[in-house]
C-alpha cells in the first residue's frame, strides 16, 4: 500500500528552515481547526501547517492538502523520517518548499497615503469596546503620537489577553498597530528594546498560546501576509482589496487587526500634523 505524501509548497523563511533540522520527535498537535494544524514544535513555539493560501501566520507552511484525519487530535507526534515528515501515516514532504520573508520592510513614504485610502474597520469587538479596551487603545496611540514608550507599554499590556477566542480581539490589535509601526517608524521600535522585552515576557503568560506566537513575531517584525500586503500595497485599489482579505481572517481577528493598523497610522498622522 502507497504511503499519502503531501508537499509542503510555501513556507516562511525561519519555518523551512525548523522543518529541514527538525529531530526525530518534531513536535506534537496543539490544535486542530478547518484550515490549519497548529503544532507544538519540538523547540517550544507554535508551527502552523495550513490549506493552499496566502500564509496566515508568519510561522506557517501551507500543504498542496490538509491532512484530514479524525486521529489528528491534540497531543498527536509528528516524526521526522529522514528528508520528510510524518503525521498519523502522511508524509509532509518539505524538500523543494518556496520560502517566504514574511519581514515587514521600511516604508519610503509617509503613512497618510495609506490612511486615507484605508476603509474604517468594521464595528470592534466587545472588549475592544470595552472601558478596558478603550482605556488600553487611548494609552497606545499616545504612546505612538508622543513617542512614549512608557505609554505604549501601558497600552499594550492592557490589550493582551483581552477578549475571547483563539487570538483574543486586544492581541489582534496590538499586533495591527505593530505592522504600522514596524512599517513606518521601525527606527522608534528599535530605540527601545524595553517595548519588546516587556510586552513579550507578559504575552507569554498573559494570553493564548497562538495569541503570544502572533504577539512575539509581530514583535520581531513578522507577519501574516495579509498584513504585509496591505501595508505594502501600492495602489488606493491594491489597498482596498488587501484589506478586503485582512477582514476575511478569521471570525473577527481581521477586523481587531485593521482597527490596530488604523490606530497606529491615526496616531503617526497626529504625530506629524
Amino acid at each position: 500500500m502507497t504511503t499519502p505524501s503531501v508537499h509542503v509548497l510555501r513556507a516562511s523563511v525561519g519555518v523551512v528552515e525548523r522543518l529541514r533540522t527538525a529531530p526525530r520527535e518534531a513536535g506534537r498537535v496543539h490544535s486542530v481547526f478547518e484550515r490549519a494544524l497548529n503544532i507544538d514544535w519540538h523547540d517550544g513555539r507554535l508551527l502552523t501547517l495550513q490549506s493552499p493560501g496566502p500564509l496566515l501566520a508568519p510561522f506557517a507552511a501551507t500543504l498542496a492538502r490538509l491532512p484530514r484525519s479524525c486521529a489528528i487530535v491534540p497531543g498527536l507526534p509528528m516524526w521526522r523520517r529522514g528528508d520528510v515528515l510524518t503525521l498519523d501515516g502522511v508524509v509532509l514532504d518539505p524538500r523543494g518548499t518556496a520560502a517566504i520573508d514574511p519581514t515587514m520592510p521600511e516604508a519610503r513614504t509617509s503613512p497618510g497615503s495609506v490612511f486615507a485610502v484605508l476603509p474604517t474597520a468594521p464595528s470592534v469587538a466587545k472588549g475592544l469596546a470595552s472601558e478596558i479596551g478603550c482605556r488600553a487603545r487611548s494609552r497606545l496611540a499616545d504612546g505612538v503620537s508622543r513617542r512614549d514608550p512608557g505609554a505604549f507599554i501601558q497600552g499594550a499590556l492592557g490589550l493582551i489577553g483581552l477578549g475571547e477566542g483563539l487570538t483574543p480581539a486586544g492581541d489582534d490589535c496590538l499586533v495591527g498597530a505593530l505592522a504600522a509601526l514596524r512599517r513606518f517608524t521601525p527606527s522608534w521600535l528599535d530605540a527601545h528594546p524595553e517595548i519588546r522585552t516587556t510586552v513579550e515576557q507578559t504575552a507569554a503568560v498573559a494570553t493564548t498560546t497562538v495569541a503570544h506566537e502572533f504577539v512575539a513575531h509581530a514583535l520581531a517584525g513578522r507577519f501574516a501576509e495579509s498584513v504585509v500586503d496591505l501595508l505594502t500595497a501600492d495602489s488606493a485599489d491594491e489597498i482596498r482589496c488587501a484589506a478586503t482579505r485582512l477582514l476575511g481572517s478569521g471570525a473577527t481577528s481581521g477586523a481587531d487587526t485593521l482597527c490596530g493598523v488604523e490606530l497606529a497610522l491615526a496616531a503617526l498622522r497626529n504625530r506629524t500634523s
